[in-house]
This record gives C-alpha cells, sequence and structure tokens, in this order.
C-alpha cells in the first residue's frame, strides 16, 4: 500500500468514515483538512485573514489555497514521522491544488508513494445523505442515521450540523460535487494513479473494495 493515499468524492460521500477504518486498520494517520480547519476556527487567538477565511468556509465556500497549503504540509509532515503513512481527506479541491500537493510530495522524495481513490456517489445520493447526517455536540462524531437521537459512539446529543443546512448544502455540492471534482480526477487518472470504488455501496462494502484497489 502507498504511502500517501488521497480520497476524492462528493461531501457525503464516506471519505471520512473510510479514511478512519483504513489509518485504523493499516497504521496511517487520518488527516482531514475539515477537521483541521474546525480546530483553528476554535482558536481564539488565529489572524483576522484566517478568520475570516474559516467564516466563508462556515458558509460553503472554498478555503483559500494559502491556508490548505499552510494547514495540510505541515500536518502532513508531521504525521509522516509518526506513522506508516497518511490518508488525506477531502484536502484537495482543485487541479491547481493537486498539483501543489504534488509538488511537494516530490520535493519530500514521495512521488512514488501517491495514491488517488475516488469514492464515486452522485450529487443527489451527496444531498441525501448530508441533508440527514447529524453530529455528536460532546465527541464531534458523524453520523447518517438521522432517527437516532443518541451518539453510537459516547451518547451524546446529536444535532444537525451548522454547515450542513439547504441552502449551504446546495452550495457545497456546486463548489466540491462532481462537475468540480472532473478536472481533478482526470489530473491523476491522467497521471495513472487514481483508482475508483462505488461510494454508493454500504460502509463495509466500501472498505472492502478500498482494501483491494489499494492493496491488491
Amino acid at each position: 500500500m502507498k504511502k500517501i493515499i488521497i480520497l476524492i468524492g462528493p461531501p457525503g460521500s464516506g471519505k471520512g468514515t473510510q479514511a478512519k477504518m483504513l489509518a485504523k486498520n493499516h497504521g496511517y494517520s487520518h488527516i482531514s483538512t475539515g477537521n483541521l480547519f474546525r480546530a483553528l476556527a476554535a482558536d481564539p487567538n488565529i489572524e483576522k485573514e484566517v478568520k475570516e477565511a474559516l467564516k466563508e468556509m462556515r458558509e460553503g465556500a472554498l478555503v483559500p489555497d494559502w491556508l490548505v497549503y499552510r494547514v495540510s504540509f505541515k500536518e502532513i509532515d508531521d504525521k509522516m514521522s509518526e506513522s506508516n503513512g497518511v490518508i488525506l481527506d477531502g484536502a484537495i479541491r482543485t487541479v491547481s491544488q493537486a498539483e501543489n500537493f504534488q509538488q511537494f510530495f516530490h520535493e519530500r522524495n514521495w512521488g512514488d508513494e501517491v495514491r488517488a481513490v475516488e469514492v464515486a456517489i452522485s450529487d443527489e445520493i451527496s444531498f441525501e445523505r448530508l441533508a440527514t447526517r447529524r453530529i455528536c455536540a460532546k465527541c464531534g462524531e458523524i453520523t447518517g442515521i438521522s432517527s437516532l437521537d443518541k451518539c453510537p459512539k459516547c451518547g451524546g446529543e446529536l444535532t444537525l450540523r451548522k454547515d450542513d443546512s439547504s441552502g449551504i448544502i446546495k452550495n457545497r455540492i456546486e463548489d466540491q460535487g462532481n462537475t468540480a471534482l472532473q478536472p481533478i480526477i482526470k489530473y491523476y487518472d491522467d497521471l495513472g494513479i487514481l483508482k475508483k470504488v462505488d461510494g454508493a455501496k454500504s460502509i463495509e462494502d466500501v472498505a472492502k473494495d478500498l482494501e483491494k484497489v489499494l492493496c491488491g
């Protein structure tokens, strides 16, 4: 298995869930840029321009490139020295970002250790999943089972994520859904490092398919 796994897919495709499972099973570090940005937003001492960028993110906009690189590259450097590898979840949103990440990897002599995987779902499924998922107010666990009222992990209260309102979901799919992802997918396909799995399957079946394409 390559040391750097990049999971690509629309919001709600299950990238985060699969990244956590892969990381646990293989001794990798799961790097979620969304989680990194939310942790950064909780820091009362962040710079004004960072605070404004994160505010726009909560309203559905993409985080500016300079902030993506600042946060992601440091985290990758740290985690690559602590574990068997890294799994990037939602880190790359544009072809320009993909190119800069590849440059960063080559500078670290990791160019041959990259595998990109598309976790494919339709925009319709993306909207449905985002509209029904909830987040635990206590531990931050995200669940797609809207009928639950308590977190299955810690028993905390489940609430609607602030960035999962109907209007913001539509904006996110427009900015981060399949139309926006196609140039990125083509970029990795042209490099010859892209694999694809059907993200509409069950969590267990997607996990099995990922194991096949990554370890087969």
